[in-house]
Parts: C-alpha cells; sequence; structure tokens
C-alpha cells in the first residue's frame, strides 16, 4: 500500500506546525513566534468566519493578549461589562456578581465582551508581523506521528480548492482543530462525557437605534424557557434560547419565531437579526491530550457550556501555558518530559472549569416548576451561596513548587512606581520579582541558572501586598504568570532556584 505523505511535495521542516487557526491556533502562533521558534499554521477555511462565536474572555487572558501585543488593536472591537446575574421568572436575582469596569488585580477589568471576526483578524495580523507561516485554504488529511520520518511529525495537507496536496514536517504539532479533531484521532483520544448536552437557539443582532437593554449578562431561569442575554460591543447584541420539548431547530430557527423570542426586549424595528442558529451545548474533556510531539488545544482538548463564558478562555490558557515550554525544551534549557506537565496542569484546571459551569448550567436550565420553585427559595433565602467564577483554581501539580502556598496562582498584575503594567517588564520568559535586588546574596549557580533562562530580576514595590500575604519577599514567576513559588530572602531564593532546576531537568 503507497504512503500517500511519502508521495507528496514536503515543505522545508518547521519547529511547530499548527493545525487550525482560529483564536487558540493563532493565539499560541503568536506566542511561540515571539519566542523565535519557526511555525506553520493551516486553515481550511480560506478567511476568517463572518460570524461571531464566542464573545467573552476574563483579565487573565487580556494579558495574554498584552503579551501579544494586541490590547492597542482590541480597545476599539471590545467592551467591558460589570458582571453576570441570574434571575428567576419573577426577574429577582437570584445569585451572581458584580464586578468594576476599571482595571482590577491582573490589571484589566475583569470581563470583556468582543465580536470574534474581529479578534481573528487582529490575531492573523500580529503573527503575521512576528513571521507566522499561514496557509489558508489548507486542509490536514492524514498525519504520520513521528514513527515513519525520522521523529519529525508529518502532515499531509490538502488545498480546498485544488485538491492540490503538499505535507509539512514539523518537530511537534498542536491540533487546535477544534471538536471533530484530525489530531486527536491521530493521538488515540477518547472523550469522556461530563453530561451536558442541551440545544440552544443563539440570536445574534445588531441594534438599528438606542435600546434599553441590561449592561451585565443575564441568565433568565425561567422553567418556560431558559435563556441568556449577552451584552456586546458596539451596536451587536446575543440571545440564547433553550429548546423545550415540541422545539425542532427547523422551527426554532424561523424567522418569525425568532422575532416572537426577543420580543420581550426589542421591537422587529430595532434590530437586524445578523444569526439565529441551534447548537448544541456540551461538556467533555479529552485524554490523552499529547502522544509524542502531538499535543491538543482548545476544543480538540475540551468542551463546555458557555454559561461562564469560559470556553476560549480556557483554549488560550492552554496555549500559554504549552508555548513556554516548547521554547525551553527547543532552546535545550528543559528535558523533553517538561512537555508532560502540559496535560498534568491544565486537564485538572480545565475540568474544574468545566464542573463549574455545569453546575451554573443545572440552575439555569431547571425547567420544572416545582423544582424551579425550591430552586428560588433556597437561592433568596438568608443563607443562599454567591456564583464567584474568580478566581479560578490554582495549579495543583506540575511545575510548581510544592507546599509553597503561593505556588500555582495567577500573580497579580498592578502597575509599578513608574506607571508602567508589571508584566510589561517581566518580559517573555521567567521572571524574579522582589522588593530589593537579592542577587548579591546568591550563590554564583544560581544567577548562572537564570542567566541561561533568559530570566530578568525586577526590583520593584509593586507586590509588596501580595507578597506580604504568602509571607514572602520575592516570587518566581512563570513565562504564564503563575508562580512557580515564592522566597524569604537570597538563601531562600536559592533552594527555589534548585527546585525549578530539577523540574525542568527531570519534571
Amino acid at each position: 500500500m503507497s504512503d500517500p505523505l511519502a508521495a507528496s511535495a514536503i515543505d522545508d521542516p518547521v519547529d511547530v506546525a499548527i493545525v487550525g487557526l482560529g483564536p487558540v491556533g493563532a493565539a499560541a502562533a503568536c506566542l511561540l513566534a515571539q519566542r523565535g521558534l519557526t511555525v506553520a499554521a493551516f486553515e481550511r477555511e480560506k478567511s476568517v468566519y463572518h460570524m461571531p462565536r464566542a464573545a467573552h474572555f476574563d483579565a487573565e487572558i487580556m494579558r495574554v493578549w498584552q503579551a501579544i501585543g494586541l490590547t492597542d488593536a482590541l480597545a476599539s472591537c471590545t467592551t467591558h461589562i460589570p458582571g453576570m446575574h441570574l434571575v428567576n421568572a419573577e426577574g429577582r436575582k437570584l445569585l451572581g456578581f458584580d464586578t468594576s469596569v476599571e482595571v482590577g488585580p491582573l490589571g484589566w477589568p475583569p470581563d470583556t465582551m468582543f465580536h470574534q471576526p474581529d479578534l481573528e483578524t487582529a490575531l492573523r495580523g500580529r503573527a503575521r508581523e512576528l513571521g507566522v507561516a499561514m496557509h489558508l485554504g489548507w486542509e490536514a488529511v492524514d498525519i504520520d506521528p513521528g514513527r515513519a520520518c525520522g521523529g519529525e511529525v508529518r502532515v499531509l495537507l490538502r488545498n480546498v480548492d485544488g485538491g492540490a496536496e503538499r505535507a509539512v514536517r514539523a518537530r511537534w504539532l498542536l491540533g487546535c482543530d477544534g471538536a471533530r479533531s484530525l489530531v486527536r484521532s491521530a493521538i488515540g483520544g477518547a472523550l469522556e462525557d461530563l453530561r451536558c448536552d442541551q440545544p440552544w437557539l443563539v440570536v445574534d443582532v445588531i441594534l438599528k437605534r438606542p435600546v434599553e437593554l441590561p449592561r451585565v449578562a443575564v441568565q433568565y431561569c425561567d422553567p418556560a424557557r431558559p435563556a441568556t442575554f449577552v451584552p456586546m460591543p458596539g451596536a451587536r447584541r446575543r440571545w440564547e434560547f433553550m429548546l423545550m420539548p415540541g422545539d425542532t431547530r427547523e422551527s426554532m430557527e424561523r424567522p418569525e419565531r425568532v422575532r416572537e423570542l426577543v420580543a420581550p426586549w426589542v421591537r422587529p424595528e430595532d434590530v437586524e437579526v445578523e444569526r439565529a442558529v441551534v447548537y448544541t451545548f456540551h461538556a467533555c474533556l479529552a485524554a490523552p491530550w499529547r502522544k509524542g510531539r502531538l499535543f491538543l488545544l482548545g476544543d480538540a482538548a475540551h468542551q463546555m457550556p458557555p454559561f461562564l463564558g469560559q470556553g476560549m478562555c480556557a483554549g488560550v490558557r492552554d496555549a500559554a501555558n504549552l508555548s513556554w515550554k516548547l521554547d525551553l525544551v527547543a532552546r535545550g534549557l528543559a528535558a523533553e518530559a517538561l512537555l508532560d506537565s502540559y496535560e498534568r496542569e491544565r486537564s485538572p484546571h480545565v475540568r474544574a472549569v468545566i464542573d463549574l459551569a455545569v453546575r451554573t448550567g443545572g440552575i439555569i436550565q431547571t425547567t420544572d416548576p416545582a423544582l424551579a420553585a425550591v430552586r428560588d427559595a433556597h437561592f433568596l433565602g438568608p443563607d443562599a451561596p454567591s456564583l464567584r467564577p474568580e478566581p479560578l483554581p490554582s495549579l495543583a501539580d506540575g511545575i510548581v513548587r510544592a507546599g509553597d502556598p503561593s505556588a500555582g496562582r495567577v500573580v497579580p498584575q498592578p502597575r509599578d512606581e513608574t506607571g508602567a503594567r508589571l508584566d510589561d517588564r517581566l518580559g517573555p520568559g521567567f521572571a524574579i520579582v522582589c522588593r530589593r535586588d537579592p542577587r548579591g546574596g546568591m550563590r554564583e549557580e544560581s544567577l548562572r541558572f537564570w542567566d541561561r533562562l533568559g530570566a530578568r530580576f525586577v526590583a520593584t514595590g509593586a507586590l509588596d501586598i501580595w507578597l506580604a500575604s504568602h509571607g514572602a519577599t520575592a516570587v518566581v514567576v512563570r513565562p504564564d504568570r503563575y508562580a512557580f513559588g515564592a522566597a524569604t530572602g537570597a538563601h531562600d531564593l536559592d533552594a527555589v532556584t534548585d527546585d525549578l532546576r530539577a523540574r525542568l531537568e527531570r519534571p
């Protein structure tokens, strides 16, 4: 039997090939190219998909866009919202959270809404500036994970227009190719069903004139028909409606039915319906995320219902986590086994977020009136709980210092004494943030290690309050802005250095 990969024209090898150029694939491409790796990205669609899908990112993800250099480009196509409310059929607030639209602890407002085509356009523009080779209109059709081609991954690609074929060779392959991932199939990964499959109608509109609508996202927990309202940038707004018994995709997507559903909020003449499509919300988690030189990111690795707006955020966290680890291995500064920490860190974190989204969905999607009455009484009672999606879980296992209360937590991003955002001083790699420069009291061996990594020592009082809360005077910050561990003085920082060096050599 002939080998289609061997028979195809072969491109020059790259460090990383990426299948799928949505927000997650484009973010990974930018982060890797910034670090000097050669990156080729392949996407079957020839242009950015013109309809919105994801709509929310949080302050942690804005830090990733900051690191990539996108903040100016996103300023005109995003809007900050002051929280999310869950209300019952009578409009009474059951639970939720209120945030400021001003800067929060991570250096940006906590919740930002965006228009996905604008984000993808900005990401691809930045990727082009960074030298990413983007091949649009090319679909991955076959993968040799490295067994038959000298340790390199080889991917067979087919042009969606003429059917021409080519192959690309890469040291590593990232599968950012969505829920029906070819890369996941090549890995042999299985999807664990986390029990949340429900069809909803998603309606995106453009306001033709000003209409008084909520500034917060609202989940309408009405047993007659659960619904969601999402404020969007500019004149865009979104509603989502749960399908009930007797509903069909065809009946729900009819223009007259869409007008009926949005009528409690807007008149037909107030809006232009941009899209009305039924989607089935899923919750699932793949395993494994890595096999040799192949990795899964984003929807290829996990899917969650949109009730917390964390689906795309989780994929971007994947990219931020994996990119610095690939960089260290590519430069010979860490053992290949470091890459095993990617799934160890990210999969439990994603599972926790999915579980919270599913629980929130269970509150929203209650359709039995009797159960809804019990739910309302619980949440309106004196001991009602609150919904706080932030802070998200810390990293419990991986490249974090065991027994350190700061380890695995996202480090805040205040402005320093000069008014600069802290991340702009930390740079793209490891950083040691402290009140006073400790290098005069550290071992030469430790300093040589940090020099090899290209780490920065940043002396500032900006983190004094956070450090004091952990009983520390310095913190080692990973490239993805999670804390590796904290120290109290130069001698202790030597011990933290030894721990990190050992983990990079033998994770």
